[in-house]
């Protein structure tokens, strides 16, 4: 291991790591999209604090939710393809 890394803590070499890699918004954008993608197949998203919410039980939070995960998703990929290099 170099000595660099042996000096550093955990959290700032996961870090390090994570903000070197490019592909990282790719993966979480296509993730959020692909994830919202299920839930709209599926019926059910998952919503924090509050488990499982069915798009037939409570419309408004179920498309809230994915029109979230789909937002979130097209700011990582807008950040993968026109971000700084």
């Amino acid at each position: 291991m170099p000595a660099n890394i042996a000096r550093m803590d955990h959290d700032s070499y996961w870090y390090q790591y994570f903000a070197a890699r490019r592909d990282v918004e790719l993966y979480i954008g296509l993730g959020s999209i692909g994830f919202a993608l299920v839930s709209v197949i599926a019926g059910k998203t998952l919503v924090k604090f509050q488990g499982a919410v069915s798009r037939a039980e409570e419309p408004n939070g179920f498309w809230w939710n994915v029109a979230t995960f789909c937002a979130m998703g097209t700011i990582f990929l807008g950040l993968f393809f026109f971000g700084p290099s």
